[in-house]
C-alpha cells in the first residue's frame, strides 16, 4: 500500500515487534473486516460530473462533487477504468469521520480529491496533502494508510517537528507496527494511522490496549487528528 518507497530509516532490531514479538498490524489486524459498520453517514454524489485533464500526467477523467455527512469533497476517475462513482463511494464511507478531514484537504483548490487511476506503477494508493491517488482495488484500509501522510504533512506544515517527535515515539514504543512501516519513520506514521482506524473500529477497549502497546506514537497521532476533532 502506498508509496512504494522508503530510506532506510526506522526502529533498530530491538525495536522489532514488541510484546511476544508481535508487530501492532498482527495484534489487531483481526479488527479489518469492522471498518465502516458504525459509520451511520452514507456518500453521496452532489450534481453530474465534469470532464477533466487528471494532475496525474493529465490523463482524461471525470469529476464530481461528494458529500459524506457534513465533509464534502472530490471524487475524480480516469476514463476507461471500470470503477462507477456510486462503488468508489462506498469504500470512502467507511474511512473513520476523524479521518474524513484528508478528503477535503485533497479536494482543495485545483487538486483532485479522491482520485482513481487505472495504473500507479505497481502501488495500489498515493498519498499527500496534495493528491490522494488511488486504483480501483484499494480498499478502506489502504485509504486510512494514505490519510495518515495527508493529515501528518498538513500537520508538519505549521509544525516541523512532527516527524522529528515521531522517531523518538518509535524508539521509546520499542513496538513496530508492520514489516512497511519499519522503513522509514513517515510510513510507520501512516501505518499506525492505519491500525488506529481499525481499533477505532474495533472500540474502546481495541484503543486502549492499542495506547497501552504504543502510547508515544498514540499520543502524536491523537495530536495530529485534533483539528478533525474539531470540525
Amino acid at each position: 500500500m502506498g508509496v512504494v518507497m522508503g530510506v532506510g530509516l526506522g526502529v533498530g532490531a530491538e525495536g522489532k515487534g514488541g510484546e511476544g514479538g508481535v508487530r501492532l498490524e498482527e495484534r489487531f489486524g483481526g479488527l479489518r473486516e469492522k471498518l465502516g459498520k458504525g459509520n451511520g453517514d452514507r456518500a453521496g454524489l452532489v450534481g453530474e460530473g465534469v470532464a477533466v485533464k487528471m494532475l496525474r500526467g493529465g490523463v482524461a477523467g471525470r469529476m464530481w462533487k461528494a458529500k459524506l455527512g457534513g465533509t464534502e469533497f472530490r471524487l475524480t476517475i480516469e476514463d476507461g477504468l471500470e470503477l462507477k462513482p456510486e462503488e468508489a463511494l462506498a469504500v470512502l464511507e467507511k474511512l473513520p469521520p476523524l479521518y474524513r478531514r484528508a478528503l477535503v484537504i485533497v479536494s482543495e483548490g485545483k487538486k483532485d480529491g479522491a482520485a482513481y487511476y487505472k495504473d500507479l506503477d505497481g502501488a495500489a494508493a498515493h498519498g499527500s496533502q496534495d493528491y490522494l491517488n488511488m486504483i480501483a482495488k484499494a480498499d478502506v484500509s489502504v485509504v486510512a494508510h494514505e490519510a495518515g501522510h495527508i493529515l501528518e504533512q498538513r500537520a508538519t506544515a505549521t509544525d516541523p517537528e512532527v516527524l522529528a517527535r515521531w522517531k523518538e515515539a518509535i524508539a521509546a514504543d520499542k513496538v513496530s507496527v508492520s514489516r512497511y512501516g519499519d522503513q522509514v519513520a513517515h510510513e510507520d506514521l501512516a501505518e499506525f494511522a492505519r491500525v488506529y482506524a481499525l481499533c477505532l473500529a474495533g472500540g474502546k477497549e481495541a484503543l486502549e490496549e492499542l495506547r497501552a502497546a504504543s502510547p508515544r506514537r498514540f499520543g502524536q497521532w491523537e495530536a495530529i487528528l485534533k483539528p478533525a476533532k474539531k470540525d
